[in-house]
C-alpha cells in the first residue's frame, strides 16, 4: 500500500504484528513512540500533556517524513488493559491524554484516514449466550477500560465530522498471539505458558463460558482490508464463532496429548458473542479461528523462549 501510515504506539503487540506484516512494506511507516533506538521514530510521550510548541514541533516532524500523497494515522496506543476495573486516576488522564493529544496532532497534519482500535469485549454485556452483538446495539461498557475506549470513540467521531476525516473504529475481540515481551498475557497464552511449565490453569468464568478470540496476525490482516477497502465506520473484528472455555482446554489437551490441571476460581458465565457480518459483507472476509494450528504455533514460540532465556 502506497500510503504514509503513521503509527501511534509503536510498542503494542499489535502493533509489532501490524508493522512486520508484508503489506506494509510498501508503505511509509512513521512511528511516534515514547522511547526508541532507532533515529528514525519520532520520540513522544502522547499519555502526557503536550504543549502546543511540543504539538506544532511533532507534527512538522511527522510532516517531513511524509512522502505520498495519502496519510493515515492509527491509533494503536494505550495505556491499561481489559482487567483494568479500577477507576484509576492515573488511567483516566494516561489515555485521555493520549486521544486529546493525537486529536491535535490529526489537526494540524490533517490525515485522509483515521484508525482507532477500540475493543468488543469491553463495549458489549457478557452474559446473554445466544446473541450475536452488532456494531448497532448500543455499548455496555462495564468497567472503565470500557468507558475510556467508548468516550474515545465518541470523540473521535465527533472530530473526524468536523474535518471531514474518514475514520474507521475496529472493536477487537480477545487478541492472542505470540510475543517475546509477554508471553503469558491474555487467556489462550497464559494458559499455554501453564501447561509448557506444567502448571495449573486458572479458571476464572466457567466452563461453559463463550469466548471469541482473534489472533494478531488476523487482527493485522482487518487492519489492512479495512484501509484497502476504505472502511467508514464502526466494525466488529473477531473469528467467524465463539468457543467455550471447556472446549479450549479439550483442545489443548488432545493438542498435545497431556492431561491438564484446572483451578477454577470462580464459576461466573461469561457469554462474549459478536455479529462480524458487516465486515463480512463489506470485505468478503471471514475470518476463522483455526485453533490447533495456532496452539501449536504459540505451544512452540513458548518452549523455544524458554530454552534461549535458559541458554543466556
Amino acid at each position: 500500500m502506497k500510503a504514509n501510515i503513521v503509527i501511534f504506539g509503536k510498542s503494542s503487540i499489535i502493533a509489532q504484528n501490524f508493522i512486520n506484516k508484508d503489506f506494509c512494506k510498501k508503505a511509509n511507516i512513521i512511528s511516534i513512540s515514547r522511547s526508541s533506538e532507532l533515529e528514525v521514530d519520532i520520540c513522544c510521550d502522547i499519555g502526557k500533556l503536550l504543549l502546543p510548541q511540543e504539538v506544532i514541533n511533532i507534527s512538522s516532524k511527522i510532516k517531513k517524513k511524509i512522502t505520498y500523497k495519502k496519510t493515515i494515522f492509527i491509533l494503536f496506543s494505550w495505556y491499561g488493559g481489559p482487567r483494568t476495573v479500577e477507576k484509576s486516576e492515573e488511567v483516566w488522564s494516561t489515555n485521555m491524554h493520549i486521544v486529546q493529544n493525537f486529536i491535535k496532532l490529526s489537526e494540524l497534519v490533517l490525515p485522509s484516514r483515521i484508525v482507532f482500535l477500540s475493543s468488543a469485549g469491553a463495549l458489549y454485556p457478557k452474559n446473554i449466550k445466544s446473541y450475536n452483538f452488532p456494531e448497532t446495539h448500543v455499548p455496555f461498557p462495564t468497567n472503565s477500560y470500557g468507558e475510556q475506549k467508548l468516550l474515545s470513540e465518541k470523540l473521535l467521531t465527533y472530530f473526524s465530522k468536523i474535518l471531514n476525516i474518514n475514520l474507521t473504529i475496529l472493536r477487537i475481540s480477545s487478541a492472542f498471539g505470540f510475543d517475546s515481551r509477554f508471553s503469558d498475557q491474555g487467556v489462550i497464552n497464559k494458559w499455554l505458558y501453564s501447561a509448557a511449565n506444567n502448571q495449573k490453569l486458572k479458571l476464572y468464568n466457567s466452563k461453559e463460558s463463550e469466548i471469541n478470540f482473534i489472533s494478531f496476525k488476523q487482527i493485522s490482516k482487518s487492519i489492512f482490508i479495512s484501509l484497502e477497502n476504505e472502511l467508514n465506520g464502526i466494525y466488529n473484528i473477531g473469528t467467524e464463532n465463539s468457543i467455550s472455555l471447556g472446549e479450549l482446554i479439550e483442545e489443548i489437551e488432545e493438542t498435545f496429548n497431556k492431561k491438564i490441571l484446572v483451578e477454577e476460581v470462580n464459576f461466573d458465565n461469561r457469554f462474549f458473542n459478536i455479529d462480524i457480518n458487516k465486515f463480512k459483507s463489506e470485505t468478503g472476509e471471514v475470518f476463522k479461528l483455526n485453533l490447533r494450528e495456532n496452539l501449536k504455533s504459540i505451544y512452540k514460540s513458548i518452549i523455544n523462549e524458554s530454552t534461549k532465556n535458559l541458554n543466556i
